[in-house]
């Protein structure tokens, strides 16, 4: 084995000095390069200054760590953006230049490619812009980033089916970027529904995804032809399109796709009747999330609301609403919405009683189109306050040729005269909706 004596006592200053000089060579350095990483970092991501401090900040970044890539990507990036803004030729050059660089000292890094393939493409020089972008794409071919910007590049040159190959890539790996990747379906297949299918061809789960997105450019019919062809969907695909249908008031096709898909989730209606759970027997749930057939409930401050098994109509329960309220609020006790036919004419009935309730504005029970309330609005007498009497009432109303579906909701409207303070008790029971015959 060599050895090395370091006895003399020279030898051992020397060696000291030759290491405290590698350090500081060392030290400088890394100082250099971070000072120039920090600089070329500011000038990427304060876009909230003006472009000539970014590109100022950019090039002192290069005096400080000329072979670092990073530096170098971050400066082409800072002037490629500069020359979108006022169409300038010498900034593109620059940018190009920097690009090229770094891609020379980052050879492994497929930000750098991509950047190159952008600028080079801005500058028109389309072959090797896509030269570079599909060099990116080898280097990191499992990434979203580069198969999209080789996707654009691939359907602005006029290549629709190369680019819908590169988009469907880029979604099996990142399924959340379908509502991207969908806009230019839409756009280059002309919503054409089925040609969107199968120019991505999706998953069951996406599938689902891209039904809603379809729900929400108005074209529902595409979007039941889409969801009737996917093969048992999950319960958060269920859901998922059936709030999409009712955030645009389609009821009726937002009930046929849970009633099919998820029976075993929406309760049954009672028998004779449209409502579910209209006489109480079943336990309530507050904040409830089905959208049809349960009894809507929200906790309030001053409202106390559960069953009673002591004081019932029918059945062995009611509904009993404990109220305490200052001032003059709107007072929303629950709601129920269900499908219903349109041009028919339907009658609910339901009973209630009062305790100590003394108020101007009693509630009442309205019934309104799910979907626009200028279509059906109709309302019950006021709650009677006679003492502990079961009082029952029935309202009669015709659907509009366009109801889908109907909302129950019992209900104290302000009064118009406030103050109006509401206290006291009620009860409320065998709530029935059904056709009426003649």
């Amino acid at each position: 084995m060599l050895t090395l004596s370091l006895r003399p006592l020279w030898l051992r200053l020397a060696f000291l000095l030759a290491f405290a000089a590698a350090l500081t060579a060392l030290g400088f350095f890394l100082t250099r390069t971070a000072m120039g990483d920090s600089l070329a970092t500011f000038a990427l991501r304060s876009a909230d200054i003006d472009t000539a401090a970014r590109l100022e900040s950019a090039d002192l970044a290069i005096s400080y760590a000329a072979r670092d890539p990073l530096v170098h990507f971050r400066r082409g990036n800072v002037y490629l953006a500069a020359a979108s803004e006022d169409q300038s030729e010498a900034r593109l050059a620059t940018a190009v230049a920097e690009a090229r660089e770094a891609t020379r000292l980052g050879q492994e890094d497929t930000r750098n490619w991509i950047l190159l393939g952008l600028a080079l493409d801005r500058s028109q020089a389309k072959a090797e812009a896509r030269a570079a972008m599909e060099r990116a794409v080898q280097l990191a071919p499992q990434h979203f980033r580069p198969r999209w910007v080789l996707g654009n590049y691939l359907l602005r040159a006029g290549e629709r089916e190369a680019a819908f190959a590169q988009f469907r890539v880029a979604l099996a790996n990142h399924p959340s970027e379908l509502p991207l990747i969908f806009d230019y379906a839409w756009n280059a297949y002309h919503g054409d529904g089925r040609a969107i299918i199968n120019a991505l061809a999706l998953s069951r789960k996406a599938q689902a995804e891209l039904v809603s997105l379809f729900i929400a450019r108005d074209r529902v019919e595409d979007a039941l032809s889409i969801w009737r062809e996917i093969d048992k969907p999950g319960a958060d695909e269920v859901r998922r399109v059936a709030y999409a249908l009712i955030g645009k008031r389609r009821f009726a096709a937002a009930y046929e796709i849970w009633r099919a898909s998820a029976p075993n989730e929406l309760p049954s209606p009672e028998a004779g009747s449209l409502l579910a759970n209209g006489g109480f027997e079943s336990e309530i749930t507050f904040n409830a999330t089905l959208p049809f057939l349960t009894w809507q409930i929200k906790p309030q401050t001053g409202v106390t609301i559960s069953r009673d098994s002591r004081d019932h109509r029918a059945g062995a329960y009611s509904l009993r609403v404990g109220i305490d309220l200052p001032g003059n609020p709107e007072l929303m006790i629950a709601a129920q919405t269900v499908v219903v036919a349109p041009a028919t004419v339907y009658r609910l009935s339901f009973a209630a009683q009062t305790e100590e309730l003394r108020n101007l504005s009693p509630p009442l029970v309205e019934v309104y189109d799910a979907a626009h309330q200028q279509r059906l609005h109709v309302t019950s007498k006021r709650i009677s306050t006679e003492q502990k009497q079961w009082q029952e009432q029935t309202v009669e109303f015709t659907t509009s040729p366009a109801t889908e579906a109907i909302t129950v909701r019992i209900v104290r409207p302000p009064c118009g005269d406030p103050p109006c303070p509401l206290k006291g008790h009620i009860w409320l029971d065998d709530f029935k909706l059904s056709p009426r015959t003649k």
